[in-house]
Formats: C-alpha cells, structure tokens, sequence
C-alpha cells in the first residue's frame, strides 16, 4: 500500500512534523498500524527546503520500507491508499486551543500518540556526507555563527510594507552581540547566515568587515547543519536557523519574539539552548548583550 504526506511548508514548520511522520512510520514497521504502507512519499516544493524530508527518517528505511520519496507534483495516474497534508495553520490552532508545541499538534492531527516532552519534540534531519561541498572554503569547524533575518518577519511582509518588525531586531541592536562575540571567540570563524538574497545590512557592514565576520549565505541546509554539528555557537533569533540547530544539538542563543507563545515553537527539544523572549522594537541593547553573555559562559562551562 502506498502513502501520501503533502507539507508545503518552512523550514522551521517542516522539521516538526518529523516527530509524528517517524512515528507513523514506525507504527506501520511493527504492525501496530490498521494498515501496512511500504511505500511513503512526500509531496512539497522544489525548493531549499525539500532535502530535509529524506534526513527526517532515513534511519527508519529498511527491507519492510521499500520505497521512501520526495517529489513535486502528482501524476494523474498515480494512485495512493492513503493521504495526509501537513497543514501548519490547523496545527497552529490546535496549538493555541491546547497550549502545546506544534510538533504535538501536527501529531495530534494525524492521530498520531507521542509524549510531550524535550525528546519527543526534538526535529529529526539526518544529514549526509555531501560527495563534494558547494564552496572551497567547506566545511567549516567551531564556527560562531549568526542569523539576523526571518522570511516570517512582519517587517519583510510585502503585502502590508511598512510593519514595524515581531521577530527581526533593528540592526544597531546587534553591534553589542557581534562585538562580544568577536571578543569571546577570538580565534574561530563567525559567519552571518541568510538565503542568497539575503546581505549584511549597510548599518553593520563595517563593524563586520573589520572584526572579520563574514557573510555565508545560501548554503545547502545539509550542508549548514554539518556545519551546525560542529560549531561551537548560535546566535539567532525565531527562525528557520532556529529549528535545524536544534536538530543537530547546536549551542543556541535564541532570542524568542514576545508574538508568540513559548509553547508554540520553542525548540525546546535543543537540550543545548538559552532563550530570551523579547519584543524587537523595544528590547533594550544591554540586556540581548547581558544574556549573550550568560549564554556563552554556560556553553564554555559546559564543554
């Protein structure tokens, strides 16, 4: 029997239906399930974010699993016993009836049983050795790594321009953090990361150029995460970067928009993260830098 999951989501919200996809599989494995599905395909973008799917449950495939798929559209011959979308909205409002993290609504709706705890609601992406990496200067080890922008942002809504910003922090509020961060890790690499469009604003391009913080945009997210396994620090806010750190354990520094509840999308299944939850607009400089700061001397007394 065959199975169909549609998610058309972000990064963020496609890494979380990986607790409950893994789980469904799992059950059809033991044959808990009504049915048996040897064949699962995933329908989603041809996009960045395609890639994380298979990284998802690549470790459950075996001989009972026969066939594991990405593709990005439906033949019209193409017959499935079963199918499911993975809807964001509706499992954000599952979220807010129920005060619970996405991760379990996603489950919730597909009829799905996982615990909520830390564990259970950690994203699952496996990367892979890549046969060859995008750019010369890869892989890069005990890296700092920064991300400043978030696709989700209001300020970037390009239906309503204008909105002041839930997510991303106005740029001089990061000029205290980059120079910590240079201050702390004086020796290692710290790289901003973005999608391709993405640049270093004009407000900070020359602190950056002259503490050597570089720009890394547009790196495959296999890639990114390998670099995430071994990099020595995060520093983001509610994002993407976010998320796909949390599943290769990243010592995260997260600073968590006031917009949303904790519960939402924290990814609190990072057992190496510190969080700050903040408004943008009127988040006060010195205390990101005072928590920055707790942060990095956690991660340095953990090591």
């Amino acid at each position: 029997m065959k199975a169909l999951f549609e998610s058309i989501n972000l990064i963020g919200d496609a890494l979380y239906i990986s607790p409950a996809l893994r789980e469904w599989i799992i059950r059809n494995e033991i044959g808990l399930a009504k049915n048996k599905y040897l064949d699962v395909t995933v329908l989603t973008l041809n996009d960045h974010v395609a890639p994380l799917y298979t990284g998802m449950v690549s470790d459950l495939m075996n001989e009972k699993f026969k066939t594991f798929s990405v593709i990005f559209d439906v033949p019209e011959t193409e017959h499935f016993d079963f199918r499911w979308k993975f809807d964001v909205n509706e499992a954000f409002k599952v979220s807010d009836r129920k005060k619970q993290h996405l991760a379990k609504s996603y489950a919730d709706l597909l009829g799905i049983e996982i615990p909520a705890t830390y564990a259970a609601l950690k994203p699952i992406f496996i990367p892979r050795d890549p046969i060859y990496w995008t750019s010369l200067d890869l892989p890069i080890k005990d890296a700092v790594l920064v991300s400043m922008f978030s696709a989700s942002c209001t300020s970037r809504d390009k239906k309503t321009p204008g909105l002041p910003p839930n997510k991303m922090l106005p740029w001089d509020k990061w000029r205290m953090m980059l120079l910590e961060l240079r201050k702390q890790y004086p020796a290692h690499p710290i790289r901003v990361l973005g999608a391709p469009e993405d640049k270093i604003p004009d407000e900070l391009d020359e602190l950056c150029v002259q503490n050597g913080i570089e720009p890394m945009f547009g790196i495959p997210l296999n890639e990114l995460a390998l670099i995430m396994r071994n990099a020595k620090l995060l520093v983001t806010i509610d994002n993407g970067m976010s998320h796909l750190a949390a599943s290769q354990e990243t010592p995260t520094f997260l600073m968590y928009p006031m917009c949303l509840g904790t519960h939402y999308i924290l990814p609190i299944g990072n057992p190496n993260m510190v969080y700050v939850q903040m408004n943008p607009v009127t988040v006060k400089s010195e205390y990101l830098h005072m928590a920055l700061q707790f942060a990095i001397k956690k991660f340095k007394e953990k090591k």
